[in-house]
């Protein structure tokens, strides 16, 4: 029951510990609106993101998706795996394959390993658009904090 008189501005976070071989997945479709706003956040006004006349006239066909938008959907998975005291610490990572916006991405995270003492958990990650090519893959590494 929720206790209205006095309201908790957040849910009480139980701390957890990443296991290697913990997975999570985030699945979006990267949409003209979000590449809007990741323009208006980066300033990246590169014609083959933001003009259709000019990413038409091009192999990619049509305007692409950012490729660090998509790769951030990777850090959705990241946060379901290492919950609330974790933070990114680093991250390497290629693009071998274009996001077209309208494009659906799924951005997994998969442990290969977790330090108990030391607090730090490395994690693969591998973005692929539905049914097609792998998008965006490499590591992210995770340190716990206090």
């Amino acid at each position: 029951m929720t206790d209205y008189a006095n309201p908790q501005p957040f849910p009480p976070y139980e701390r957890t510990r990443p296991r290697a071989g913990d997975r999570a997945e985030f699945r979006k479709t990267m949409t003209v609106a979000e590449q809007a706003m990741f323009t208006g956040i980066s300033g990246n006004m590169h014609p083959l993101y933001v003009n259709e006349v000019h990413a038409s006239s091009t192999s990619a066909g049509s305007r692409l998706a950012f490729e660090l938008a998509v790769a951030s959907l990777a850090t959705t998975a990241l946060a379901e795996l290492s919950g609330a005291f974790y933070r990114l610490d680093g991250v390497e990572l290629s693009f071998p394959a274009m996001v077209r916006i309208g494009d659906t991405v799924a951005a997994a995270a998969e442990v290969e390993t977790a330090e108990v003492d030391g607090g730090r958990v490395r994690c693969r990650i591998t973005c692929t658009v539905d049914d097609g090519p792998v998008v965006a893959e490499g590591r992210a590494h995770l340190v716990e904090i206090d």
